[in-house]
């Protein structure tokens, strides 16, 4: 059976635009300026109150589109709106971009790469070292000046290895990975 895949991507595209009326249809010409509207209204909608920076830029070869926020949702949280306007991915092995046309990113725009650069306030960091102190009852925690200057990789709330900090378990890198996994509202 042969199927006219055009006419099926007409399709997904009129389905997108039904389900999705409040965001701005991508008309061609304007892709990436599309898509970075159309993720602003998506990240107020999901997280009302929350400032969102959204940048877009052309360069020689390409375009993307960079979205920061201070606290709020997670990384994780962001990705899963944002993914969906990336125009293909990157093979590091071939040296190679594939695109990728999807329904979604002929109806809403797209960008070539797209990144998620959340920051944290000091009131958020000292809420997690806080955290982590009673969790490993450890009051030896560096302080928020120490992980913002990035000195608290040579310590550990866990024992040594061999006489040495492992990085992975430096006061550093759980801070980490406990403000990248937490909400912070």
């Amino acid at each position: 059976m042969i199927t006219d895949t055009n006419t099926e991507q007409t399709d997904k595209i009129k389905s997108l635009l039904d389900t999705y009326p409040y965001l701005i249809r991508n008309e061609g010409n304007g892709s990436l300026v599309t898509a970075a509207k159309n993720i602003r209204i998506e990240l107020a909608r999901a997280f009302p109150g929350v400032k969102f920076r959204v940048r877009s830029r052309r360069y020689w070869m390409g375009n993307y589109i960079n979205v920061g926020w201070t606290d709020g949702p997670t990384k994780k949280q962001v990705e899963e709106i944002i993914d969906k306007y990336e125009a293909g991915s990157f093979d590091g092995m071939t040296d190679l971009y594939t695109y990728e046309s999807t329904a979604w990113t002929d109806a809403f725009g797209e960008a070539k790469y797209i990144s998620a650069n959340r920051s944290y306030t000091n009131a958020a960091v000292a809420t997690v070292i806080e955290r982590l102190k009673l969790e490993y009852g450890n009051t030896q925690a560096p302080t928020v000046e120490d992980y913002n200057q990035g000195l608290a990789w040579n310590t550990t709330p866990m024992n040594k290895h061999n006489g040495r900090v492992e990085q992975h378990w430096s006061w550093q890198s759980i801070i980490n990975r406990t403000l990248d996994e937490y909400l912070v509202i």
